[in-house]
C-alpha cells in the first residue's frame, strides 16, 4: 500500500512536470519558429492546435505496451473536454457562442465515425496511423485557409498571437533551452504519470481502457480546466469552444496517429460496447450546444454531474459491480 501511494504521488508530480514542460516547450518552438521568419499567424496556430500535456502520456503508454491504455485516455479525453471542461466553465461563467461555426462540430462527428470504423476490428493498425495523420494534415491545411476569414475564430487567433509577441521577445538564447528543457520535462513527466497509472492498474486490476478513459484522461488534462474557464471569465466564449473542439481533433487524429505508428492500439470490446456510445453522446450534447448558441449555467451543472455519473459507472464497470 505504501509503494502505491507513493506512485499516486509521482503521478501528481508528474501533472505538474507535464503542464510548465508543455509550456515551454511549446513556447520554445514558437521562438525558434519565429527566428525563421514564419508568419505570427502561424505561430498563433501553433500555440493555439498543440496540446502536448496529453499527447505524451498517451504516446508513452503506447510505447511502454499499455496500448488499451493509450487509446483509452484519448476517448477520455474528449469526454472530459465535453462534459467537464466546458461544464465547469459554464456553470460559473454562463457563456454566448453564437457565431461558432457548426461545420467543425460536424466534422468532429465524422472524426469519431472514421475512427469508430478504424477500431471495429479490435486494432488501431500502423496503417490505420498514416490514415488518421493524414486527414490531421487535411484538416489543419483547411483550418488554417479557413480561419483567416472566420470571424468567430478572431477572438482566440489575437490572444494567441499577442502570447506569440511576448515569447519572441525572450533572448534568442532562451529558445534552444526551452525546447530541450521542455522536452526533457515532457518525458519525465510523462514516465511519472504512466508509472502512477500503472500501479493502480496492477492494485485494483481494471481493465487498461476503463483507467485510460479516467484515471489517466483527467491526469492529463486537468490544465484543460483552468483553460476552459479562464477565457469564460474574461467573456470570449468562442475560445472555450475552440479549446474543446481542437483539442479533440487534435487527440483523435494527431495522438491516435503517432501511438499507433509507434505500436499499434488494442482496443478492448469494453471501448465498441460502451465507451464509443458514450463519446458518441457527448459529442451529440455537444452539437446541441453549439446549434443553440449558449451554454446556461444549468446546463454547465448538468454536463458536470453526466461526468461524475461517467467515471462513477466507469470504475463500477471495471470493478464488476
Amino acid at each position: 500500500m505504501e509503494n502505491l501511494y507513493i506512485n499516486i504521488g509521482s503521478l501528481l508530480v508528474g501533472v505538474l512536470i507535464l503542464i510548465f514542460a508543455a509550456k515551454y516547450l511549446v513556447e520554445g518552438l514558437v521562438g525558434l519558429a519565429a527566428r525563421l521568419a514564419v508568419t505570427p499567424f502561424v505561430l498563433a496556430m501553433l500555440i493555439i492546435s498543440i496540446d502536448l500535456e496529453e499527447f505524451a502520456p498517451a504516446v508513452i503508454g503506447a510505447y511502454q505496451h499499455l496500448t488499451a491504455l493509450a487509446f483509452g485516455s484519448i476517448l477520455g479525453t474528449v469526454i472530459f473536454l465535453i462534459f467537464l471542461a466546458l461544464g465547469s466553465a459554464a456553470a460559473l461563467f454562463p457563456i454566448r457562442h453564437p457565431d461558432f461555426p457548426l461545420k467543425y462540430i460536424w466534422m468532429l462527428g465524422g472524426v469519431l465515425l472514421l475512427v469508430f470504423l478504424l477500431a471495429f476490428d479490435g486494432e488501431i493498425s500502423r496503417p490505420d496511423g498514416f490514415i488518421v495523420l493524414g486527414v490531421y494534415g487535411a484538416f489543419m491545411a483547411y483550418l488554417i485557409t479557413d480561419l483567416r476569414r472566420t470571424r468567430a475564430a478572431k477572438e482566440e487567433i489575437e490572444e494567441a498571437e499577442e502570447e506569440v509577441e511576448k515569447i519572441i521577445r525572450e533572448p534568442a538564447w532562451h529558445f534552444p533551452l526551452m525546447l530541450v528543457g521542455g522536452l526533457i520535462g515532457l518525458v519525465v513527466g510523462a514516465l511519472l504519470v504512466i508509472k502512477g497509472v500503472k500501479a493502480v492498474l496492477i492494485w485494483t486490476g481494471i481493465a487498461e481502457t476503463i483507467l485510460g478513459l479516467t484515471l489517466l484522461a483527467i491526469a492529463a488534462n486537468s490544465v484543460e480546466l483552468v483553460e476552459a474557464i479562464i477565457p469564460a471569465q474574461k467573456g470570449h466564449p468562442e475560445v472555450v469552444i475552440g479549446n474543446v473542439a481542437g483539442s479533440s481533433f487534435f487527440q483523435l487524429l494527431f495522438t491516435l496517429g503517432i501511438c499507433a505508428l509507434i505500436r499499434p492500439l488494442t482496443v478492448e470490446a469494453v471501448a465498441l460496447d460502451y465507451f464509443f456510445p458514450a463519446v458518441a453522446l457527448s459529442w451529440l450534447i455537444l452539437l446541441i450546444i453549439v446549434w443553440r448558441g449558449h451554454t446556461p449555467r444549468w446546463v454547465g451543472i448538468t454536463l458536470m454531474a453526466l461526468y461524475v455519473l461517467f467515471v462513477v459507472g466507469t470504475v463500477m464497470l471495471g470493478l464488476k459491480i
